[in-house]
């Protein structure tokens, strides 16, 4: 069981990429293509740790507005980036220097490249996630971000 920190897209940005991948699904069936249920934003792995305080602090972070935009590859996980501001939200969550904010959408040995500008969303709360490879995903705890109506 491994733990990290988490944004999930709202599920029309989902819905929104999903429909942009399609035919990058047909095309390349034998990737490896992750359900959408699972695409998220790690903020911070924790890797195998017990559940404490590792959104502490993060109710005092300003709510970014994101975007999902374009793509890239390393080593074999095709992802889609995120355009926004998240340095206040890395610097809470104690980021390490290169972290590179990214939605994995597929694993496999020949990736393609993905043009996509999704729609702003605001990312409104941070998730904790134990992750399991017979059980998936399960959210811990939540913690909502700092937002102008709050």
């Amino acid at each position: 069981m491994s733990l990290f920190s988490a944004l999930f897209p709202p599920d029309d940005v989902v819905e929104e990429l999903h429909d942009a991948l399609r035919p990058f699904r047909r095309a390349y069936p034998r990737l490896r293509w992750q359900h959408p249920a699972r695409w998220h934003v790690t903020v911070r792995f924790f890797g195998e740790a017990e559940p404490a305080d590792q959104l502490d602090g993060l109710d005092r972070v300003t709510a970014p507005v994101l975007r999902l935009r374009g793509s890239g590859t390393f080593r074999k996980v095709l992802w889609i980036g995120v355009d926004g501001p998240l340095g206040e939200l890395g610097e809470a969550a104690h980021v390490p220097p290169d972290w590179r904010p990214h939605v994995t959408v597929a694993r496999g040995a020949v990736l393609p490249h993905v043009e996509f500008t999704g729609r702003e969303w605001t990312a409104t709360e941070v998730a904790l996630v134990r992750s399991d490879p017979a059980e998936g995903y399960t959210v811990l705890d939540r913690v909502r971000l700092s937002t102008s109506n709050a």
